[in-house]
């Protein structure tokens, strides 16, 4: 892609191009809170990425580059790297930042959550890697307990989505509707017990709500349904891609029922719409609980339940017929702020110390 201005180059890595609806919130608002002031590199596993991404926004108006690319960290103009947000493994695109660091340019990486280490070597080696890392903020305050062990100055920041616009207009033919994701998992986990606790919960949803319609966040999230005899029948609603529209579904909505998926609970707390995360295979030691979902309806006083079985027990009480809408805590939009000044700092220092070393070399070359 030719580039379109002489602005500086910043690489964006992270779970980028595979059409994860969360994901590419975290990628939209990165490109908008960037862009105005540098040209944006996308980093993609392209192996692993959703054919014709490329024109997806904000692909379709950046370079992209797979992450097996060391070189674009030499290019003159790129002057550093970001890696974020989401649930990122430790060490995630590792080459392109040690490469990066091994050229003195900077690497920051916000907006993740953070697993502790089993043992004291595997702690000592995080810790050499994330001092690679200009600037570490996360998302939570569980991973930033766990992160502060191994950065001392690890910043408590938020999930980059909350950040996220929605779309303009109403989707009417939504509005009032209750919007339920369901995550895909293996399909050698689908026990007979899962399909009856699931049909029991859309039931229940249907006597109280009217309308259920499923909002799959992802590819994956789509072909699944096609595995459960449960939703047969049921609307969907087809934009994984498009993560405004899809808060401007979920801005439109009576319930949103994320039954493992985090961000269609986040997309709800950002305006302001109730909603509740359910563990969709409690007790399967197959199939891990999803414990950042649990970290971030805690802190936010979201609602939850651990269990499909709990779900059911909770629409059926009396005593729990509302469910609260989901939002944002106190100093959230300021701890965004700082997370995103953070990052915005870090790059601006960088780009005003190669701009001073180009006077200093052109005046030595005069």
């Amino acid at each position: 892609m030719q580039r379109a201005g002489g602005k500086p180059q910043v690489v964006l890595s992270g779970f980028f191009g595979r059409g994860n609806c969360g994901d590419e919130a975290l990628l939209q608002t990165q490109y908008e809170w960037l862009s105005p002031h540098y040209d944006v590199v996308i980093s993609v596993d392209e192996r692993g990425a959703y054919d014709g991404f490329w024109n997806w926004y904000p692909y379709d108006r950046c370079r992209i580059v797979h992450q097996a690319n060391l070189a674009v960290l030499a290019e003159d103009d790129v002057i550093g790297i970001h890696v974020g947000g989401g649930g990122l493994p430790h060490g995630f695109n590792a080459a392109q930042v040690v490469h990066a660091r091994s050229l003195d340019k900077p690497a920051f990486l916000t907006g993740i959550d953070a697993r502790p280490a089993p043992t004291p070597a595997a702690a000592a080696a995080l810790q050499a890697y994330l001092g690679l890392f200009d600037f570490v903020s996360v998302r939570s305050a569980a991973a930033w307990r766990t992160m502060a062990t191994l950065v001392p100055a690890c910043h408590h920041g938020v999930d980059w989505a909350m950040a996220l616009a929605t779309d303009g207009g109403s989707s009417a033919a939504r509005a009032g509707a209750v919007l339920v994701t369901i995550r895909e998992f293996p399909e050698a986990l689908i026990s007979s017990r899962y399909r009856e606790e699931l049909a029991t919960v859309l039931g229940l949803l249907a006597d109280r709500y009217g309308e259920v319609v499923l909002l799959p966040f992802c590819p994956e999230d789509e072909r699944f349904l096609d595995r459960l005899r449960p939703v047969t029948g049921l609307t969907r609603e087809i934009h994984w891609w498009n993560p405004r529209r899809m808060q401007r579904l979920i801005a439109d909505a009576a319930l949103v029922v994320s039954l493992g998926r985090l961000h269609p609970i986040v997309f709800a707390a950002n305006v302001g719409t109730p909603a509740v995360f359910a563990e969709p295979l409690a007790g399967d030691p197959r199939w891990p609980a999803c414990t950042k979902a649990r970290q971030m309806c805690v802190e936010h006083g979201w609602s939850f339940t651990d269990s499909l079985a709990a779900l059911a027990t909770r629409l059926r009480s009396p005593e729990c017929r509302e469910i609260p809408a989901a939002g944002f805590g106190p100093g959230c939009r300021e701890r965004w702020e700082s997370m995103a000044g953070g990052l915005a700092a870090g790059l601006a220092a960088e780009y005003g110390k190669k701009t001073h070393d180009r006077v200093v070399d052109a005046g030595k070359a005069a």
